[in-house]
């Protein structure tokens, strides 16, 4: 009897075991299977599918600002050009003439500089990071770690009317992921920072550099074509001068030779008279 009731806690024993085990196991897959899920997700921060939408954007890094308009310019293509004045020749002669658009396309400008020679390149990156910002976690609270009370870049866009502004505080190494506050919210998110550092850009660094050597190739050149000419200019005048100085050593050395020959005749006049006289 003894025995039986041994058997039975025993067994009892076991079965408690088990049931721990099973509930414990199901506890660590629910666990993983919801830090897998929550890796796996990503927030946009974001409405907009394509860049197309943003009407504007600037940013501020390391106290700089920058606003970035954009404008429909001509698309200027040679062989365009061609077919368009043989079409227009041709419709000129035919006396059935259709006006057509000219193909146009986007180009971004700085707002305070429309004139500055833009990295449209650099420009569409800015464009693609706005499309694709996304948090890979969302933090409820905030702290001063974070580095949201002084940050080092903040950037903003407008689409549909409406502006959107970021603030992006310090860099979590370990992770490669910054924190990003979007303003007038609490919520602070975790972002990879290679979606940020597009907006990490001077003013000087976003210049068009393919151009820069062409102009400054131009201006050499043009200053030469200057010193060339100014060189030519003096030539000109030196021979000018050398010219106007050999004339005048002429003019003088007729003269002289006019003089003499004056003198000589008068000498002559007077050695006749004097002979005349005698012969009285």
């Amino acid at each position: 009897m003894k025995a039986k009731r041994n058997l039975m806690i025993g067994l009892l024993i076991l079965l408690v075991i088990l049931a721990a085990g099973v509930f414990a196991a199901k506890t660590i897959s629910d666990r993983d299977a919801a830090a897998s899920a929550s890796e796996d997700t990503t927030i946009a921060l974001t409405s907009i599918t394509a860049s197309s939408e943003i009407e504007s954007f600037g940013y501020t890094f390391e106290g700089e600002t920058l606003n970035f308009e954009q404008r429909q310019e001509v698309v200027e293509d040679e062989s365009t050009s061609d077919s368009t004045s043989e079409a227009a020749d041709e419709s000129a002669s035919t006396s059935t003439s259709e006006e057509t658009e000219p193909e146009t396309e986007t180009v971004w400008y700085l707002a305070d500089d429309p004139e500055y020679n833009l990295d449209q390149s650099s420009v569409n990156s800015m464009l693609t990071a706005f499309v694709n910002l996304e948090a890979s976690r969302q933090l409820t609270e905030t702290s001063e770690e974070y580095g949201l009370e002084e940050p080092t870049l903040t950037f903003w866009m407008t689409a549909d009317g409406e502006t959107t502004t970021w603030i992006c505080g310090a860099t979590n190494d370990v992770t490669g992921t910054v924190y990003l506050q979007k303003q007038g919210e609490d919520t602070v998110y975790l972002v990879d920072t290679n979606k940020v550092t597009v907006f990490e850009k001077s003013r000087m660094e976003l210049g068009d550099t393919s151009d820069a050597t062409g102009d400054i190739t131009t201006s050499e050149a043009a200053s030469s074509e200057a010193a060339s000419s100014e060189a030519a200019s003096s030539e000109a005048a030196s021979s000018e001068a050398a010219s106007s100085e050999a004339a005048s050593s002429e003019a003088a050395s007729s003269e002289a030779a006019a003089s003499e020959t004056a003198s000589s005749e008068a000498a002559a006049s007077e050695t006749a008279s004097s002979e005349t006289v005698s012969g009285e």
